[in-house]
């Protein structure tokens, strides 16, 4: 067969979850199909044939116009493909397709649909119109967790036999390191020393980052002494200024840090330097972020919400997220307590052991072969 993947979220939103998941998903599929053929669209709208020694190629940053250059449509006329995949929620559906192509898409999370307060402009406009038409036409989606599928249904009327539930993973890079090798890194390349609770993905409100701040100032003085809340992502997203503003005004300009965005090399060193990970948001569609925590042997605490318990499930100490002495309770237990936070990291260690790329892609692939056109005189 002739496969078409779009690979341009590989290069242009390599710091999200959705460039991240193109990128080894792509990656996987390449190294465990020898039946398939594949084109890829490169940026701007680009195809690109894969040969003998092909190498795909990594962004390195979110590119924050993606949402909008993604929508450049490839050359049609240029392939003749037996079956298209658009990975990022089928933005950037062809405006026709051959009478034999299949279309999959994968669809991370309905977040303009239950969340659409939390999400930009731009890209609440572009999902609430494109999204509906994507799921419309696509012959297979695939669904990052059954939360996610559950949507799909519930909001969007998609039939349950349309839907494959195909996991996500912790990239190889994420894996336990000497703790003191990585707090000398973390303290030599961001500044940060003493014990620190860390957070990563960024600041949209739906990641719920002002209750985070609001609770570790309440229960500060009970936990070890200079301990500090380093909370990862580039400048922006809803809630950014205002928790800039509000830890000001608290006085907690020493002890919640923003590294901003830390380029992916370093990531393993934070995590594996940090005494917990802490992920209080109140809706993803998979959540990578504690999944790499686990990858890496640190105490998880996540938000019991949307797909976050499927992914961590006893690998990790859920709360309800709507409650703040939920979180305090949670934090101040984990912390206080260095026996629970090694079970923890084991339990951890056992539960991000079941997510595979391996498996992601042979999964992705059996889709693709359900999708095969029929042999000709067979």
């Amino acid at each position: 067969m002739q496969i078409g993947i779009d690979a341009r979220a590989a290069l242009w939103y390599r710091g999200s979850g959705i460039g991240t998941y193109t990128y080894r998903l792509i990656r996987e599929l390449l190294s465990i199909d020898p039946l398939n053929e594949y084109q890829l669209v490169y940026p701007p709208a680009k195809w690109i044939e894969v040969r003998e020694g092909f190498r795909l190629a990594e962004g390195r940053s979110k590119n924050r116009r993606f949402w909008q250059e993604v929508q450049a449509l490839p050359d049609w006329d240029a392939v003749d493909l037996d079956i298209y995949h658009i990975p990022h929620n089928g933005i950037g559906l062809p405006p026709g397709r051959r009478r034999r192509q299949r279309l999959v898409i994968t669809v991370h999370d309905l977040i303009p649909f239950v969340l659409p307060q939390t999400c930009s402009k731009l890209y609440l406009e572009t999902a609430i119109r494109e999204l509906p038409r994507a799921v419309e036409a696509a012959d297979y989606i695939i669904a990052v967790s059954f939360n996610t599928k559950q949507d799909l249904m519930r909001i969007l009327n998609v039939p349950e036999e349309k839907i494959a539930v195909i996991y996500e993973a912790a990239e190889p890079i994420y894996r336990p390191i000497c703790r003191h090798e990585a707090r000398q890194y973390v303290e030599s390349k961001l500044g940060i020393t003493g014990p620190y609770i860390l957070n990563v993905g960024g600041f949209s409100r739906r990641k719920n980052l002002i209750s985070l701040v609001r609770v570790f100032r309440r229960i500060r003085d009970e936990l070890p002494q200079d301990c500090q809340l380093v909370l990862v992502g580039g400048a922006g997203g809803g809630s950014y200024e205002e928790l800039r503003l509000l830890v000001g005004q608290w006085g907690l300009e020493n002890a919640v840090r923003f590294p901003g965005f830390v380029p992916q090399e370093d990531m393993p060193y934070l995590y594996n330097a940090a005494e917990l990970f802490v992920y209080p948001s109140l809706y993803e569609g998979f959540g990578l972020p504690p999944l790499e925590a686990m990858a890496c042997g640190v105490p998880v605490a996540a938000a019991a919400a949307a797909s976050i318990p499927e992914v961590v499930e006893n690998g990790g100490l859920l709360y309800d997220p709507y409650d703040e002495d939920s979180l305090a309770e949670a934090l101040l237990k984990v912390m206080g307590d260095s026996r629970l936070r090694e079970q923890l990291a084991l339990r951890g260690l056992r539960q991000q052991a079941k997510f595979s790329w391996a498996r992601a892609a042979a999964e992705t692939w059996m889709v693709y072969q359900a999708l095969a056109p029929p042999i000709e005189g067979a």
